[in-house]
């Protein structure tokens, strides 16, 4: 590709290259690249979900409850846009909801808890959500091919 001269008031032309403004673009690509962080919350916490052919007709809600099969409880929820993540105990369980159930719009919270977990401590998640101010619950389950 032939570039044209520009001339200059003084008569010497000027060219314009483009191999250093192609080498500024693609290192402000790789800083941004570098400089962007990507992270999934939830993918740490490992629970195996009950299935069901249902299909969900709400969308995911702010806060959830998780349960692991250990009986180790977090709770998940959006802060200015970002997911966020917090550990707490059996005990603390109805404090730690009752704040972030104040601070939400949606007085929903979605339980997932792991297939393994008996029944006793699912309702007694239910139980804490209940008496911390949520208005409905959800249980939440895998699809059948998952």
């Amino acid at each position: 590709m032939k570039l044209n001269r520009i001339k200059r008031r003084n008569g010497n032309s000027l060219i314009l290259e483009l191999t250093p403004l192609i080498d500024v673009v693609f290192l402000l690509l790789i800083f941004f690249l570098v400089a962007t962080t990507f992270e999934d919350v939830d993918s740490s916490i490992k629970i195996d979900l009950p299935t069901s052919t249902v299909k969900s007709t709400k969308p995911v809600n702010e806060l959830q409850v998780i349960v692991t099969k250990d009986r180790e409880y977090f709770i998940s929820y959006k802060d200015q846009g970002k997911n966020k993540r917090e550990r707490t105990s059996a005990k603390d369980l109805k404090n730690a909801l009752a704040q972030k159930l104040m601070e939400s719009d949606d007085k929903n919270v979605i339980i997932s808890a792991d297939k393994s977990v008996s029944h006793g401590v699912i309702v007694d998640v239910m139980t804490a959500s209940k008496e911390a101010g949520a208005s409905s619950l959800d249980i939440d389950t895998a699809s059948p091919g998952k």
